[in-house]
């Protein structure tokens, strides 16, 4: 069984993949649901260079992700969750379906998250993200 601490950051997570999911359909919403996921120190590297920030981010899932497709699904498997005080770590594989804009047909892409979480004093925070795409 979870503890109560490894459940919050699994429900953070599965929060980021319903916001990158929602960018597709509702930027505005996407945004909001961003805005409450982050450190302000947040860095994420998406293997282009990296993120600084939530806005980074933020901008980064509706544009350039959520903006290229009409539909996406993330599901995320095999979480690995480690605690230590006010700091975690957390690794999931990752399998992303989406339906490119402009007939562009179906793309799947499939990775690995490699996240840091840090307890804040609104709960616990993704700090960064590390993604690894598999080719």
């Amino acid at each position: 069984m979870m503890s109560s601490d490894a459940l919050e950051i699994a429900n953070l997570k599965a929060r980021y993949c319903l916001a990158a999911d929602t960018s597709t359909s509702d930027q505005a919403g996407a945004r909001e649901m961003f805005g409450t996921l982050f450190t302000e120190d947040f860095v994420g590297d998406y293997g282009f260079g990296m993120l600084e920030g939530p806005e980074a981010i933020a901008d980064f899932m509706v544009t350039a992700i959520g903006g290229g497709s009409e539909w996406m699904i993330h599901a995320l498997g095999s979480p690995i969750i480690e605690i230590d005080g006010d700091s975690a770590t957390g690794d999931w594989t990752i399998q992303v379906e989406s339906r490119r804009r402009e007939g562009a047909g179906l793309m799947t892409v499939v990775g690995r998250y490699s996240d840091i979480f840090r307890r804040t004093d609104k709960g616990w925070r993704i700090a960064s993200i590390k993604f690894t795409r598999f080719e």
